[in-house]
């Protein structure tokens, strides 16, 4: 976090990175759930039309076996002879001779037609009088479960899979009634199918997928102890599965239901399925495929969708710190020769890194670098000259007029006046020149922001329309679609904007604040917000307050009241301010420095309190938690030229200024509290109305 508030560049790579992090987070994870969704219902589709199609295969093949077994009914030598068989006494020749004759017609049928496996004539007795199985005649079997065929094509065949009471193994029985000439039932033509081509029917994938699968499902047992079982050809049920197989989709569809949906199968894997209720076979349809098979494109695009985005970001975030770097080294220049100046080096020059605005604010810091060393070499010159006189005229007078004193004190308070006003206007031409270059390039890039934002949205509409009206480009403009990601475009640009607007506003405050301290151009007394003043120096004090090596951050704490505006010195009160708050400053680094064991606890701070004395005079208090001021040294601090500082950090003016400015030109007050080792306190009482009358 210290990295991240101390470094510009930092800020702007990491921004961008989280960004593009987060855009790539939601971009994969939003593909992901469409392409999921999409893919979902392509699977249900196709499972669906699978379903459908073995469902009407089933159909076809069950109605095909009825046009045979009709077909052979209707043969006329099988009618007449099985009308023979079922009305001749046993054992008489004509009996024999149509037995032996439907017995070879039967057999024959049976071998040529794979669909049937057996074919045979019951009477009303349910005896078998003939078969194509001869082991099977004349033993008893009544066709408990078996469908009736008729010759209408409106009923509805109903051909149930039951369990074989003889072998035990799944069956289809078929059966037509055999008439008299006035219509009485004398036996039964019947055929029990071949369940062969059902098995290939129903588990062929027909390119499914590798872990597709589509099976049928009946239930076996009582009404109390029910068990969905497989229904193959051979068997019910799987060895597998002995106590039965059961899922959602298989108690729906046992139930009569149709549907699809994602679900656990009878295996325990996750599946998208579908499953339909064959009414006229009394089966359940079931066609799955895993999860992971079926969703798996959707896992792959959204892993290539983010290597991709993870790539291009991190190529554009070393991009964004090349530049980055080309922004922030001409201004860390900038901001390492101001505070050079600012410690009295005037000889300092800001090396002109760039041709643009930047390069044109180092250039033109220079010249106010050149005119201020050039102010400060005159009034030097003036200030010795004048030291001189004035020496010259005290030795002359020093005897003859007491009040003469005064009037040299006077002009050395004036003298120490001018010097600080100078450097004061010159550091104000300084900071609002700054100000003023910085602001002319940020209002250009905030002027064009919203522009830029119009055109881009333009554009977009443009392009929408085009591919609302020419959904089909060709192919180059679908190769250059995928490659820039126009979608990727279409969100991100406007959040890109956004950005640099906030940037814009951000720097534009801070512009804002310099000039607010500066006010070069204000000579002439106004009313103030006396906390923005306040405020404004503390920006540009900020770099004194942080945390920095050998000292703690000192922490402001600020207790402003509702203040009504106050007429004043704009640009000197806030020069006041600025006094007392580096004196503040010094003072609590000298106390680290010097006790730093004995107030390793404590925490360095500057309180900063505000009232409304009454409706003529407010006042500012600045206080902090330094080792505070002796009593004897407190007496003079306000006079000109005393300093407590090391030689080269104070010139014993600051305070002396101060009061001058408050007392005398404003008709407030300024006085001092201090505690040893407790701390310092400095007030300030202004008039609201500014009176003073030179």
């Amino acid at each position: 976090m210290y990295f991240w508030k101390k470094s510009l560049l930092i800020q702007i790579v990491g921004s961008f990175l989280v960004l593009s992090l987060v855009t790539i987070s939601i971009v994969g994870y939003t593909t992901f759930s469409q392409a999921r969704e999409s893919l979902k219902e392509s699977v249900f589709e196709r499972l669906n039309f699978a379903a459908k199609l073995k469902e009407k295969e089933l159909n076809f093949w069950v109605l095909d076996r009825r046009k045979n077994i009709i077909a052979l009914a209707e043969l006329p030598e099988i009618n007449n002879q099985a009308k023979i068989l079922l009305t001749s006494k046993k054992y008489t020749p004509e009996y024999e001779s149509s037995q032996a004759f439907l017995k070879t017609y039967l057999t024959s049928f049976a071998t040529n037609i794979d669909s049937l496996q057996e074919i045979f004539i019951l009477s009303r007795s349910s005896r078998i009088l003939v078969s194509s199985n001869s082991k099977k005649v004349g033993k008893y079997q009544p066709l408990v479960q078996y469908s009736e065929v008729t010759k209408s094509p409106t009923d509805n065949l109903i051909s149930n899979f039951y369990r074989s009471a003889e072998t035990g193994k799944p069956m289809i029985t078929f059966a037509i009634p055999i008439l008299s000439e006035n219509g009485k039932k004398l036996g039964m033509f019947a055929t029990h199918l071949n369940l062969d081509r059902i098995d290939s029917i129903i588990r062929e994938q027909a390119g499914l997928g590798e872990t597709a699968e589509t099976y049928l499902v009946g239930n076996i047992g009582s009404s109390l102890s029910r068990r969905n079982v497989f229904v193959s050809a051979t068997k019910f049920g799987s060895e597998e599965f002995p106590d039965g197989i059961s899922s959602q989709a298989i108690n729906a569809a046992i139930n009569g239901k149709n549907g699809q949906g994602l679900y656990i199968n009878y295996r325990g894997m996750p599946v998208i399925g579908v499953y339909r209720w064959l009414e006229y076979q009394d089966l359940a349809l079931l066609a799955e495929i895993e999860q992971t098979e079926a969703f798996a494109p959707a896992r792959h695009l959204a892993g290539s969708i983010l290597l991709i985005g993870l790539t291009l970001a991190l190529m554009m975030a070393i991009a964004m710190l090349l530049l980055g770097r080309q922004i922030v080294r001409p201004i860390l220049a900038i901001a390492h020769t101001a505070k050079l100046v600012s410690k009295g080096d005037l000889t300092q020059k800001v090396p002109v890194l760039t041709k643009n605005e930047i390069g044109l604010l180092a250039q033109t810091f220079n010249e106010m670098i050149k005119q201020l060393n050039n102010s400060y070499q005159e009034l030097s010159n003036y200030s010795h000259i004048l030291e001189v006189k004035v020496d010259e005229r005290t030795q002359e007078l020093k005897e003859k007029n007491t009040d003469l004193e005064h009037t040299l004190q006077k002009l050395k308070q004036t003298q120490a006046q001018l010097i600080q006003n100078e450097k004061m206007v010159g550091l104000g031409q300084l900071v609002a020149g700054v100000a003023h270059e910085i602001n002319n390039p940020v209002s250009f890039i905030y002027g064009n922001i919203s522009p830029a934002r119009d055109y881009a949205e333009d554009l977009l509409d443009l392009l929408n329309l085009y591919q609302q009206y020419y959904p089909d480009p060709v192919a180059e403009i679908r190769e250059r679609h995928s490659i820039i990601e126009l979608d990727f475009i279409r969100e991100d640009f406007p959040s890109l904007l956004n950005s640099m607007e906030e940037g814009a506003i951000r720097i534009q405050e801070i512009v804002l604040s310099l000039r607010n301290f500066a006010r070069h151009d204000e000579s002439k007394q106004k009313q103030v917000n006396i906390h923005e003043g306040i405020d404004s120096t503390l920006l540009i004090l900020q770099n004194r307050l942080k945390n920095k090596s050998g000292y703690p951050e000192i922490r402001i704490i600020k207790e402003y009241a509702n203040l009504p505006l106050v007429e004043c010195l704009a640009s000197q009160i806030n020069q006041v301010f600025m006094n007392i708050l580096a004196n503040g400053i010094d003072a609590l680094e000298m106390s680290w420095e010097k006790f730093k064991s004995k107030f390793c606890s404590t925490k360095p701070q500057i309180k900063i309190k505000t009232e409304a004395i009454n409706k003529d005079y407010i006042s500012i208090h600045i206080i902090d938690n330094g080792l505070g001021i002796p009593e004897q040294v407190k007496q003079r601090i306000f006079d000109p030229f005393f300093t407590t500082k090391p030689v080269g950090k104070g010139t014993g003016l600051g305070l002396s200024l101060s009061y001058q400015i408050i007392v005398e030109k404003h008709g407030g007050n300024f006085y001092c509290n201090s505690v040893v080792g407790q701390g310092t306190e400095f007030v300030i009482e202004l008039p609201i109305v500014y009176g003073y009358n030179p």
